[in-house]
């Protein structure tokens, strides 16, 4: 495992430690941390969602690339996905299901899969 898989830095300069650090490490330290691959953050947190505006267009390129054009989608079917206040990535839901998940390459080994969004967003 390459050093970089372990941690990267936040935008306020901060160290984060990534999946792959806290599966390494092998425990859960219970501290909530951004990145826990063994589900407490989500346990004590959960997820919360933010609607997606048109400011957020190169985020969300980023994500999904140009294949899909999101602007064709009802502007309250397309969410923000946050842990912890942080973006997590993007659901395109419709009245009943999630349809499609995007997640940032950090988020992308914490078991955050369509059922899981699914079971905090339509409760």
């Amino acid at each position: 495992m390459k050093e970089s898989e372990l941690s990267y830095t936040s935008p306020e300069g901060y160290t984060v430690f990534t999946s792959a650090y806290h599966k390494k490490r092998g425990t859960c330290c219970k501290s909530s941390c951004l990145h826990c691959p063994f589900g407490f953050t989500l346990k004590k947190n959960g997820l919360t969602f933010r609607k997606v505006i048109e400011a957020d267009e190169d985020l969300v390129r980023s994500l999904v690339g140009n294949d899909l054009n999101w602007q064709n989608h009802l502007p309250e079917n397309i969410q923000w996905i946050l842990i912890k206040d942080r973006i997590a990535g993007l659901m395109i839901k419709n009245h009943i299901v999630v349809k499609e998940v995007f997640l940032l390459p950090q988020f992308q080994h914490q078991g955050l899969d369509k059922d899981l969004i699914e079971s905090y967003y339509f409760i």
